[in-house]
């Protein structure tokens, strides 16, 4: 299966901290990949170089064997997230309609397109239309999930990488909301990376995955070898730490 993300040798320091030490990992199309550590590890900033929000050193990253350059806008055609923290990626003074409207001013589409598109994708993320007259402060946590997913998928992108898609929300929410994704990705054909220090979530809906610590990848592998087999120390140790996560799959 081809590679949607290919990362080779990536080199990222910040100060006196190394933030990526030689990273190197590929992502299978349409796969969905989880990519794991504790805070500090590096996963946020792997994350940031793939969407261009930052620059590596050296090292390099291709998008469907597409070699990217310092293009925000080439980039935005391939990839979206969806941030940890949704509602405050989204202007507070403007209302949730207007915010999605920019999407077809960037895709160049008339606002009666975009605004079929946006009643569309409402309706398959399970979002009353009256919420595009809201402002973001307006709606629930998962509902700002939801709308930045909309969002996001609106561009059309072939990848979708959703930083910690669950933090902060109800356990019935986060079911949802994964089953949601998991959907998406097979209506849509995307490759969906789910980057979280959450291993019970990464181990739910994950195809492969890897582990990183201290700027580096420690493991990585289909998701039930990591999760279940880990050879490094260091993966024992994080799994270790998760007893539910043991239980649930012993």
């Amino acid at each position: 299966m081809s590679a949607a993300i290919s990362i080779r040798d990536a080199r990222l320091r910040f100060g006196h901290t190394q933030a990526l030490d030689g990273v190197s990992l590929d992502v299978a199309a349409r796969d969905c990949f989880g990519l794991v550590g504790e805070s500090g590890s590096g996963k946020t900033t792997l994350m940031r170089v793939i969407l261009g929000l930052e620059r590596l050193q050296s090292g390099s990253i291709a998008l469907f064997d597409t070699p990217l350059g310092k293009s925000i806008q080439q980039r935005a055609r391939l990839v979206q997230a969806i941030f940890q923290d949704p509602a405050a990626s989204l202007s507070p003074r403007r209302r949730i309609g207007q915010l999605l409207d920019e999407v077809g001013e960037v895709m160049g589409e008339t606002r009666e397109e975009i605004r079929i598109r946006q009643r569309s994708m409402f309706q398959r993320l399970g979002l009353p239309l009256g919420t595009l007259d809201k402002y973001p402060y307006q709606v629930s946590g998962g509902q700002a999930r939801r709308v930045a997913v909309a969002r996001a998928l609106l561009m059309r992108p072939r990848i979708l990488i959703a930083d910690e898609p669950t933090a902060g929300l109800d356990v019935s929410v986060q079911g949802d909301l994964l089953n949601l994704l998991q959907e998406l990705r097979a209506d849509n054909d995307l490759t969906l990376v789910v980057v979280s220090h959450n291993l019970a979530v990464v181990r739910l809906i994950a195809d492969a995955a890897a582990v990183m610590h201290r700027g580096k990848i420690v493991e990585q592998g289909p998701a039930a070898q990591v999760f279940d087999a880990p050879s490094a120390d260091y993966t024992q140790r994080l799994l270790a730490s998760w007893p539910r996560l043991r239980a649930a799959t012993a």
